[in-house]
């Protein structure tokens, strides 16, 4: 969560709006986040993280309509900017601090969340896993090169390039209600674990639970 060389203790995901959508769905998204971290920080006993944690919401018009791949660029500089907006005055080679490699790859500086307009719709369309975000891995590496990005993606997956149902599209999506339960895990194991391709959100679902089902009922 923090190293000597650093001025504060913080924790909590970066969450890019990527979407045109109402004003008040993303508030909505952004208070039941907030609002879940304390409730289950409040079960599991553990009030007193509360006050380091930060959800950091950037929300940049030049942002609406970024693809996964854009919110990676962007983070890609966030992150070293923010360490270095951390540090202390008379910090000196923070890299040599036993405790700096640890904070830098923390999982607020290894992924970060991003909402676009089916993670909005998704606000008004309850369900067991309403409202979702999507989770984003930073050092991800696209198989293609950029300019072929525009690939046609195989249903009913909402990403990538094959019918591999294991295809690793460098995000997927998370219900709000596991925000907490999924930034520990990350911190403790690898992506690799955790990692389910959407629409899926654990590999069981049928079509009418899958994240954006409304779009095909409309």
């Amino acid at each position: 969560m923090t190293c000597t060389k650093f001025h504060d203790s913080i924790w909590g995901f970066v969450i890019y709006r990527c979407s045109r959508g109402k004003q008040t769905a993303w508030d909505r998204l952004l208070q039941a986040l907030r609002r879940k971290v304390q409730e289950d920080a409040r079960f599991y006993m553990r009030q007193d993280v509360l006050k380091f944690h930060h959800l950091h919401a950037i929300d940049d018009k030049t942002l609406y309509g970024a693809t996964s791949y854009q919110v990676r660029d962007h983070f890609q500089s966030w992150v070293p900017k923010n360490l270095e907006g951390r540090l202390r005055p008379d910090a000196t080679n923070p890299q040599n601090d036993v405790d700096w490699v640890h904070a830098t790859s923390t999982p607020r500086y290894e992924y970060c969340l991003f909402v676009d307009d089916v993670c909005l719709e998704s606000v008004d369309h309850p369900g067991v896993n309403s409202p979702v975000v999507k989770l984003l891995r930073k050092n991800w590496e696209s198989p293609s090169p950029p300019q072929e990005t525009n690939y046609t993606v195989p249903a009913p997956f909402h990403d990538g390039a094959t019918e591999y149902d294991e295809e690793d599209v460098g995000w997927m999506y998370m219900p709000l209600q596991e925000y907490l339960y999924k930034y520990d895990l990350l911190g403790k194991g690898d992506w690799d674990d955790q990692y389910v391709r959407p629409p899926y959100i654990d590999g069981t679902e049928d079509e009418g639970e899958l994240v954006g089902h409304w779009r095909q009922e409309a």
